[in-house]
């Protein structure tokens, strides 16, 4: 016997329960016990339920409690969020004082290591408790010039100049001797000072300098480039032992215990079993965090969060060590420093022109720049963090630009990759014009952008930096941009089609093409993507076919592949375009090329029957394809989106046969296909079921899932469930959105709750269209008017703002609705009279609202005897209303011109008199329209003298005298055929036989 899965047993059990959905839950859990599913007693109930199923709502107070709850978590998420903000901001402060505090200490030196004149520079490392730091056998010096070590030499008292020059706490460079006739003493350089930075290898940038292995790297690479060495100094006048700031060079791992105090600081909190010596001798708990050495450049970065600090060092490589920046704070140094101000003199560096590389030094160059690049771009934790691999980019193509270098092609498409990681199309299209001097849409204009270094230099455009790297890179830019014309442009001149029109414009020769290089089936399928996604199947078809079919492609074997096909199935299933999804598949498998999971997924909307699932599944597990999650999940998307619901159960059985358990997206397509099919009970079973298996649970816990949920308790009209779900979202964690509290708004509507509906509805920060809808009617039905009139007033004049127009139109008729009901006549002309100045034209359904707020609900001519009647003051409404549309010319519709004389006649008097002088002024559109044109057309008529009937009815008698000369406003009407004996019922119903009296 076929054992079915518990998840399979939850939907059948609920599919056999259609004759009644409220037994639906019984059903399931007696299905779930006879299998010995369920795991928990009977007693143990989902958070928050009873043991019915719903929540214990005897009064509105747990209503007000929930809401109570929600507000608390709210309000902490808002405060939390504003700490964090003032925080932040106080970090930036104080990052800004200590980076401006310690600039202002610092001199640079420029050096020419051209000239025949010596550096004259001794440099030595120093770590703490001013100890020496050997870099061979009794080598602890670095000779400037020659860059070689070397040993003390005797006469340096070595112990004394450390003793009065460093601080026992202080790590890093100093120089240890000065040649008097060298470039460094005429700059001011004296032996004890500490050298904190050098030149960048390109341009004037500085990178900190702890350690002279790292001294030595960066001068030789510098040397290579320029001759103009550029450190930076602390001058001997300005001590160590005055700063209360120290680095350390430590290996992973650290060993350290951080976090955040109140003031803002990253702070050392304790040290654990993996503190090395150096960590527990040098740094003590309290130590400020201020700084880490970057992994690409050996440049100290700022840090202000314990998440910055692990995401600088994570990124290390295991034996690589980390130079970390610390700030004792005062209470923490063991003696009295001196806090004496300095003043140091300022020496701005000179802006000197690079002379430009030979090729071996732009091959170095370039070879640096890649290795840069792919350390930033193989690690997918750097994307969308401030967007690090595409600052690097810019910082490669500054140093190229700035040593007036030229991009290769390896080097150019890795940055053009960093830029499309990161989102910048535009940036990546421009980099690509400026590099290889070549128009980027392919034409055969000439390139307008130039790479420009910030301080000197310019890149040298390169066009054999064009290869089939760099092209896709330069499609893949144009096609998020959604410029398909450009990159079928690009396309064609990668396909060697030079001289064809695309868009108005020619097509470009590029180098190498055919030659060089060929574009592949990769390019022709970015392309074709973006084709497919644009919903062009035509366009697409096309650039499909012409894939593998021009010389070119012929001749380098170029064929479609199973990218191609799987892009062409996706987009004809989405399409509906079932026979021809299949056509293609099936030449897909004639043309020799094995399908993968993502064409059977693809196909899986393609299929009209449960049979060809079955089918297609079985093919895939026979190919050896084994079906993911994602699978399945289309096929159960595919099915309850077609209502099968008993087909679905099968597959969600096979699917846990398999050893795939459903997850959060499974459910939410089953409570959705449900919820469309108005099965709004069996979606509640179906997830109140999965939240009482403790195995299920935990997936549940989804904002989108409660939202269905919530939403289907409000289809049942049932908000103390709403209400009950909301409060289990919160307790278990789950912050609920904004689609989540409007459904709680519509729920509150439906139970005509209004007051708890305005109550929820102001809890929701930033309202989007369908929750101010809601919200709206809501405080309609509390008689919120004037707040609902001004916020639509606002919402029209406010571009780009949550509600469209269509939706202020229904604001409006609800606020008209509600204003009738509740006999407010006064809000509802102001109302209505407001809706007709924002250019609104009244609907058939605005007029039917007014009818049946006012009780005239539209009756046939044979039960004219039964229409209610109306107080006086919802007449003169229905005339301000005709007077109103007079003004503008606008038509009403036949029912409420109906609904006005029948009105009139049940009230009689006066009042049916003028619904008499009505029905005579009516006149149809087409006639309207031609009495018009006359008009217009002769040069003496004169303006009509016009009353409102408003008017005509507040001064009846002094317009019935033949001394006033007046003319009744023409009634226009929209009338369909099968309106006409009503109208004619209607104004029967107020005929006089004599004429107007």
């Amino acid at each position: 016997m076929v054992q079915y899965s518990k998840h399979a047993i939850i939907l059948f059990s609920i599919l056999a329960s259609t004759p009644s959905d409220s037994e639906a839950f019984s059903t399931i859990s007696s299905s779930l016990r006879h299998r010995s599913l369920i795991s928990c007693r009977a007693s143990q109930t989902p958070r928050g339920v009873s043991a019915t199923g719903g929540l214990n709502f005897n009064d509105e107070e747990k209503a007000e409690n929930i809401l109570d709850d929600l507000s608390d978590a709210l309000q902490r998420d808002e405060e939390e969020n504003a700490l964090e903000e003032k925080l932040m901001e106080l970090k930036r402060t104080r990052t800004r004082e200590r980076v401006e505090n310690q600039n202002r200490s610092r001199t640079t030196v420029a050096l020419d290591t051209s000239s025949e004149q010596s550096l004259g520079m001794v440099v030595a490392q120093v770590k703490r408790g001013r100890e020496l730091v050997a870099m061979g056998e009794n080598r602890f010096l670095l000779n400037m010039d020659t860059l070689v070590y070397q040993e003390f030499p005797d006469a340096v008292d070595i112990e004394g100049l450390l003793n009065e020059r460093v601080d026992a706490s202080f790590s890093g460079l100093v120089v240890m001797a000065v040649d008097p006739e060298g470039q460094a003493y005429d700059q001011g350089v004296r032996p004890g000072d500490l050298l904190v930075a050098s030149s960048a290898t390109m341009g004037t940038k500085m990178w900190p300098k702890t350690t002279l292995d790292g001294l030595l790297s960066s001068v030789s690479s510098r040397k290579v480039v320029s001759p103009v060495l550029n450190l930076q100094v602390q001058p001997a006048n300005d001590k160590a032992t005055i700063d209360n700031r120290f680095e350390l060079e430590l290996s992973k791992p650290l060993g350290i215990e951080i976090g955040e105090n109140d003031v803002g600081y990253v702070v050392v909190t304790g040290f654990n079993e993996n503190a090395s010596k150096l960590v527990r001798t040098g740094i003590q708990v309290g130590d400020r965090i201020i700084a880490v050495a970057s992994a690409m450049g050996g440049s100290l970065w700022p840090v202000s969060t314990v998440e910055g600090v692990i995401s600088a060092c994570i990124t290390r490589f295991p034996n690589q060590k980390i130079n970390m920046q610390f700030e004792r704070p005062v209470e923490n140094l063991l003696r009295s420093v001196s806090t004496k101000e300095f003043v140091t003199k300022s020496t701005n560096t000179a802006k000197v022109a690079l002379p430009k590389l030979t090729p071996m030094k732009e091959k170095l160059l370039l070879e640096r720049c890649q290795e840069l690049l792919r350390r930033y771009q193989t690690n997918d934790e750097f994307l969308g963090k401030r967007d690090i691999p595409t600052v690097v980019a810019d910082k490669v193509t500054d140093a190229i630009a700035s040593a007036s270098a030229s991009f290769d092609a390896v080097t150019l498409s890795m940055v053009m990759n960093a830029h499309n990681a990161c989102g910048n199309w535009k940036k990546s299209i421009e980099l690509f014009e400026g590099a290889v001097g070549l128009k980027a849409d392919g034409s055969i204009e000439g390139a307008a952008f130039k790479i420009k270094g910030k301080t000197t230099g310019e890149v040298i455009s390169n066009p054999n930096a064009v290869n089939l790297y760099s092209a896709s890179a330069l499609l893949n830019a144009w096609v998020k941009l959604g410029d398909l014309p450009t990159a079928n442009r690009v396309l064609a001149a990668l396909d060697g089609s030079s001289g064809k029109e695309v868009e108005g414009k020619s097509v470009a020769i590029w180098p190498g093409v055919s030659t060089s290089f060929v574009p592949d089936a990769a390019c022709y399928n970015i392309v074709l993507a973006a084709v497919a996604n644009s919903g062009d199947i035509t366009e697409m078809m096309n650039v499909f076919n012409n894939i593998g079919t021009t010389d070119v492609q012929v001749k380098n074997g170029v064929k479609k592949d199973v990218t191609s096909y799987n892009t062409v199935i996706s987009a004809l299933s989405k399409a509906d375009m079932h026979d021809k999804a299949f056509e293609i598949f099936n030449d897909m498998k004639s043309g020799g090329i094995a399908a993968n999971k993502y064409t059977y997924t693809s196909l899986i909307k393609s299929c009209q029957s449960t049979l060809d699932m079955e089918e297609l599944l079985y093919e895939m597990k026979e190919k050896g394809i084994s079906p993911d999650i994602v699978t399945y999940n289309t096929m159960i998307r595919t099915l309850c989106d077609r209502l099968k619901w008993y087909d679905a159960q099968k597959f969600i059985s096979d699917m846990e046969r398999s050893g795939l358990k459903p997850n959060a997206l499974t459910y939410g397509f089953l409570m959705q296909g449900l919820f469309r099919a108005r099965k709004y009970s069996a979606c509640l079973t179906l997830f109140e079921s999965a939240c009482a298996d403790s195995r299920t649970a935990p997936i549940m816990e989804n904002v989108y899932l409660f939202t269905t949920a919530i939403s289907a308790a409000a289809a049942l009209k049932n908000h103390e469930k709403a209400f009950d779900l909301v409060g289990r979202m919160t307790r278990s964690g789950v912050q609920p959105n904004t689609k989540t509290l409007t459904a709680l708004v519509k729920a509150c509507i439906s139970a005509s709750k209004s007051d708890l509906a305005v109550k929820v509805y102001r809890k929701i920060k930033e309202p989007d269209g369908r929750a101010m809808v809601q919200g709206l009617k809501a405080m309609c039905n509390e008689g919120h008017f004037e707040e609902v009139l001004e916020t639509l007033h606002q919402q029209y004049r406010t571009r780009g703002s949550a509600l469209s127009g269509k939706e202020v139109a229904t604001g409006f008729s609800n606020l008209i609705q509600q204003s009738l009901r509740q006999k407010d006549l006064l809000t509802a002309r102001k109302s209505f009279n407001k809706f007709l100045s924002l250019g609104y034209i009244p609907s058939k359904v605005l007029f039917n609202d007014i009818i049946e707020s006012l009780g005239l609900i539209p009756v046939m001519e044979r039960n004219l005897a039964f229409a209610p009647e109306i107080p006086e003051e919802s007449f003169d409404f229905l005339l301000f209303v005709m007077d109103a549309l007079r003004q503008r010319n606008l038509a009403c519709d036949a029912n409420f011109y109906s609904a006005l004389l029948i009105a009139g006649s049940r009230i009689g008097g006066l009042r049916r008199r003028i619904c008499s002088l009505i029905s005579e002024s009516r006149v149809t559109k087409l006639t309207q329209m031609k009495e018009t044109a006359i008009m217009d057309s002769s040069e003496d008529h004169e303006k009509r003298n016009e009353i409102g009937w408003g008017d005509l009815l507040k001064d009846y008698n002094e317009y019935n005298t033949d001394e006033v000369n007046y003319n009744l406003p023409p009634v226009l009407i929209n009338v369909r055929k099968n309106q006409v004996r009503r109208v004619l019922a209607a104004e029967s119903g107020v005929a006089y036989r004599s004429g107007r009296r």
